[in-house]
């Protein structure tokens, strides 16, 4: 199921934000309106006492007389000496403990607001509910009520209360617009690198730069590289191996067309029989080139041929020596197999037995009638040492290096024998995936000597099965020279 990355961060941050915000906003609601409670008690208790006090004064200064007449109905001091601040929130009574209500405050009721001498009562007076804190001492002949109306109290809390919550209401739109803003340019640097992906051709695959990426980015994109690299190894491979076939099978392909074209236009039985044995001569050619290119394109490419296992090379040798042999009888050469060392070897069976047959079969091939080889398996301190020398006509020093190189052929011998030029550079290849030494000298016969080192062998491997010599002395095979 495909979704939004950034669909889902806007939901999960914004649905986080808002329960966390009204959750946050409904604590403070009830926490203000608690506090705001309190506050009000607290202002209605130093309200009545600055009024106790201040009526106090007036009663030792002898001037309360003049606000109003004790023996006259309750009053109300006239608008000009209320205590404005406390006029719409907070009502004030004074009575006096013989007479009742003697003075009071415009918004006061003209019944007494409590029943209380001390303390903080709430009452119902004249239908409504009041908060009244009231203050008297026994030596005292009256009684300060000051008191607030639970409607007005409840206005005054949400009142307060909003003013601290709107801002937080207010805010959220902002927020969410701010998570939007940042979400969106956080993943800025993905939206470019798909666009940089959607640009690319199919050929294209440099790595990408991983310069002003974030840290969590940067491993997707080296994976990506890394996979870009695979994919270039790959193309790269399968380039190479068309240009080699392209390269080396257009002239055998046009000396078989020139063949056949001969075979099919002739009247002569002999030509035509000419001309057919070259075409066979030609399909076996062709045959063992693609099957070395193959091979070669897929010890490039292929990494289940470097699995490796402990084998005895003197076994691998015999076999490839065995099924080589009738080639070397037909020019009449004379093979040898000198065997020092039994020392196993951590190679892969399949490559290292086509890098042997490699190596003799160039040894067959360049090998005049009549000539020499000697395969030698000996052991250089710790090292098994793999050496194959033949009479044939070597290679210059100044050439050696060049050997390795694909589709090189000597040109002494490139005119006197069929080649690809495929084989030493294989050869190199698989000496490099077993981390094996490759040297090419003069033989002591005159002609090419190839040697490979292997590396030091484990004690520890399981020793492979001998095979029986004298299977190889029982015909077809005519062995000339062996040494165990």
């Amino acid at each position: 199921m495909r979704y939004s990355l950034k669909g889902v961060l806007l939901f999960a941050l914004l649905s986080a934000t808002i329960v966390i915000w009204a959750v946050t906003a409904y604590i403070s609601y009830k926490v203000t309106r608690d506090e705001v409670v309190k506050l009000f008690n607290a202002e209605l208790e130093q309200s009545a006492q600055a009024l106790y006090s201040f009526v106090g004064q007036l009663l030792y200064k002898g001037s309360l007389n003049e606000l109003w007449d004790l023996d006259s109905p309750e009053k109300t001091p006239p608008p000009d000496q209320q205590l404005t601040q406390l006029r719409k929130k907070i009502s004030f009574q004074l009575i006096d403990k013989t007479e009742g209500l003697i003075l009071r405050s415009q918004t006061a009721p003209k019944q007494p607001m409590s029943h209380s001498t001390n303390g903080y009562t709430k009452t119902e007076v004249a239908g409504h509910t009041w908060h009244v804190f009231s203050v008297s001492n026994d030596e005292d002949e009256y009684i300060v009520h000051v008191g607030q109306r639970d409607d007005i109290r409840q206005e005054l809390k949400d009142e307060i209360a909003n003013h601290l919550i709107k801002p937080l209401l207010i805010s959220l739109p902002l927020f969410g617009l701010v998570i939007w803003i940042i979400v969106g340019r956080s993943l800025k640097p993905v939206n470019r690198l798909a666009r940089q992906l959607a640009k690319r051709e199919a050929n294209y695959l440099k790595p990408l730069s991983t310069r002003w990426l974030p840290t969590e980015i940067i491993p997707v994109v080296e994976a990506l590289n890394t996979l870009f690299i695979q994919l270039e190894k790959a193309f790269e491979n399968e380039r190479r191996f068309t240009a080699d076939a392209s390269h080396e099978l257009k002239t055998p392909l046009a000396g078989l067309l020139t063949q056949a074209q001969v075979a099919i236009k002739t009247t002569d039985d002999g030509v035509r029989q000419q001309a057919l044995s070259r075409i066979e001569q030609a399909v076996k050619r062709m045959t063992g080139l693609v099957q070395q290119l193959l091979t070669f394109s897929r010890i490039e490419s292929d990494p289940s041929y470097l699995t490796k296992q402990p084998i005895k090379l003197s076994n691998e040798i015999i076999q490839i020596i065995a099924e080589m042999e009738p080639e070397a009888h037909k020019k009449q050469i004379t093979m040898g197999f000198d065997n020092d060392t039994d020392s196993l070897v951590m190679v892969n069976s399949l490559l290292i037995n086509i890098l042997i047959r490699n190596i003799v079969d160039n040894a067959i091939k360049y090998t005049p009638r009549g000539g020499k080889i000697l395969i030698s398996l000996t052991a250089q301190g710790n090292r098994p040492c793999l050496c194959v020398e033949d009479s044939g006509p070597g290679i210059p020093v100044e050439q050696l290096e060049n050997a390795y190189q694909r589709f090189y052929r000597c040109v002494e011998t490139a005119n006197h024998t069929q080649g690809s030029g495929l084989g030493l550079s294989m050869v190199k290849r698989i000496a490099v995936l077993h981390h094996a030494e490759l040297q090419m000298n003069k033989s002591r016969f005159g002609g090419l000597s190839i040697a490979l080192l292997f590396p030091t062998p484990r004690t520890e491997y399981p020793v492979a099965p001998n095979i029986n010599p004298d299977f190889f002395n029982k015909p077809p095979y005519a062995w000339h020279q062996l040494k165990k």
